[in-house]
């Protein structure tokens, strides 16, 4: 397939950009060489103190599909909004793409491909996630299915929110590894919010997507190569991680309850909040906090006796989770901080 072709779709892809010298080229390298071109490639550099922007203005020199606008550090959220106002070719659909990930070669082409002769709204994909040095520690694949109409609201957008409890059937929240139809993101102004404000801002972008699309598409595709990098948003210390998680859960209750959605999706949500606070409670660890060990064990006393905490936990059917997951939510609804800490720093949680 080709762009010449006979599916003539105009893609455009957006790539947010902040010190990330070691990794852009290849990305940007990656985007310009599918198989399926891109009609347009806007840079978007967020702040950058090291060479990411002058790179970028390299590229946009060498390349006319590759435009780059500089602007002040905002954030992830807000720099893919700058780029979606500074779209200036015409495209049908829209990809965003992290500055130090990569794609396969056919990564668009196998996309385009996806959303079929009557193209779907959207399309969202799997990834492979990758070390810094390009070992392959985990795919995430997908089923191909097709949603039509009251499908993408009542049997998709419950997945966004998370799994169920005996399955891992929860759709990514990331926003890349997807293609979206432009001209609902225009018709609706749908766009990102800040990630300093929620822990997610893919998944409120996406849930209002999903709200108004007639159809979606799910496809088996892994060549989004997702690079899992220390010192990145998700692998950082944040020192109010856990208050912005505690925000995400509570403001997706709102949404859910706001457009009238089912119960199911709370029930997965709660599950995805689990989530959230095992990851709260390992970056406590000294190693990662910097904290000593007093510190940690108040930190976390405070998380496990949180009121939302156990009121989650209360209404959750615990028994039906697999034996690692229960064991962990057990431990937090006894409040038992010095043994999580202990998990925690052996890796064991």
């Amino acid at each position: 397939m080709s762009y010449e072709g006979n599916n003539p779709i105009r893609v455009s892809a957006i790539v947010p950009v902040c010190n990330v010298e070691r990794y852009v080229r290849q990305c940007l390298d990656t985007l310009l060489a599918q198989t399926y071109p891109l009609v347009e490639i806007v840079l978007v550099d967020d702040g950058s103190t090291d060479s990411s922007g002058a790179i970028c203005d390299e590229y946009a020199a060498a390349h006319d599909r590759v435009t780059v606008v500089h602007k002040q550090n905002a954030g992830l959220g807000y720099t893919r909004n700058t780029g979606l106002d500074n779209l200036t070719r015409p495209s049908d659909y829209v990809m965003f793409v992290d500055s130090d990930d990569w794609l396969e070669e056919n990564a668009v082409e196998y996309l385009v491909g996806a959303l079929g002769a009557d193209p779907a709204d959207c399309v969202i994909g799997g990834h492979t996630k990758k070390t810094a040095e390009g070992k392959t520690v985990f795919e995430l694949k997908l089923e191909n299915r097709r949603f039509e109409g009251v499908e993408v609201r009542e049997e998709l957008l419950p997945r966004l929110c998370g799994s169920m409890p005996t399955s891992h059937d929860s759709v990514p929240m990331s926003a890349c590894s997807a293609l979206y139809r432009r001209s609902m993101l225009e018709e609706h102004n749908l766009r990102f919010p800040s990630e300093r404000e929620m822990i997610s801002e893919d998944f409120v972008f996406k849930f209002y997507f999903l709200l108004h699309a007639r159809t979606a598409v799910l496809s088996d595709f892994t060549g989004y190569c997702y690079r899992t990098v220390q010192g990145s948003l998700t692998t950082s210390y944040r020192p109010d991680r856990f208050e912005a998680c505690v925000r995400f859960y509570k403001r997706v209750q709102e949404m859910v309850r706001e457009e009238s959605l089912s119960d199911e999706c709370l029930l997965r949500l709660d599950k995805t909040f689990f989530i959230y606070l095992r990851m709260c409670i390992k970056q406590e660890r000294p190693k990662v906090s910097g904290s000593c060990r007093e510190e940690a064990l108040r930190s976390l006393q405070n998380m496990v006796s949180a009121d939302v905490v156990q009121k989650a936990i209360e209404s959750y059917p615990v028994s039906r989770l697999g034996i690692r997951q229960r064991f962990f939510v057990r431990l937090v609804e006894k409040r038992q901080a010095s043994t999580l800490l202990a998990l925690a720093n052996a890796g064991a949680l």
